[in-house]
C-alpha cells in the first residue's frame, strides 16, 4: 500500500496516540480502584471519592481524543483512498436495472 508522507505521518501519530492511551488508561483505572478501596475502608469520604472519580472517568474516556492525535475521519479518508475501486453489488444492480428500464422504454 503506497502512502504519501503526510498519510504516513498521520498513521504514525495515530499509533503514538494509541500507545499513549494503552499506557495511561490502566494507570487511571488503578487510581480509580485505589480510591474505591480507600472509600470502602473509610479512609476517603464518599463525597471526595465522587469529586475524584468523575474527572478520572471523563479523562479516561477523552484521553484518546486529547492532544495532537489524528481524528478518526482523517484515518478513514486515508484507508478509503487505498481501497480497490471495485463495483459494489448495489451499483451493479442499479446498472442492470437501468438497462432493463431502457430496454422496456425502447419496446
Amino acid at each position: 500500500m503506497d502512502m504519501t508522507q503526510k498519510e504516513v505521518a498521520v498513521v504514525k501519530a495515530a499509533i503514538k496516540s494509541r500507545n499513549k492511551s494503552k499506557l495511561f488508561q490502566p494507570v487511571l483505572f488503578a487510581i480509580l480502584v485505589g480510591l474505591l478501596i480507600a472509600m470502602l475502608f473509610g479512609v476517603l469520604p464518599e463525597e471526595q471519592f465522587a469529586y475524584l472519580a468523575i474527572p478520572l472517568v471523563i479523562l479516561t474516556i477523552l484521553l484518546p481524543q486529547l492532544g495532537a492525535s489524528p481524528k478518526y475521519n482523517e484515518l478513514v479518508d486515508i484507508l478509503e483512498k487505498k481501497l480497490p475501486q471495485h463495483d459494489t453489488v448495489e451499483s451493479v444492480l442499479s446498472q442492470e436495472l437501468n438497462k432493463i428500464q431502457a430496454n422496456q422504454k425502447a419496446k
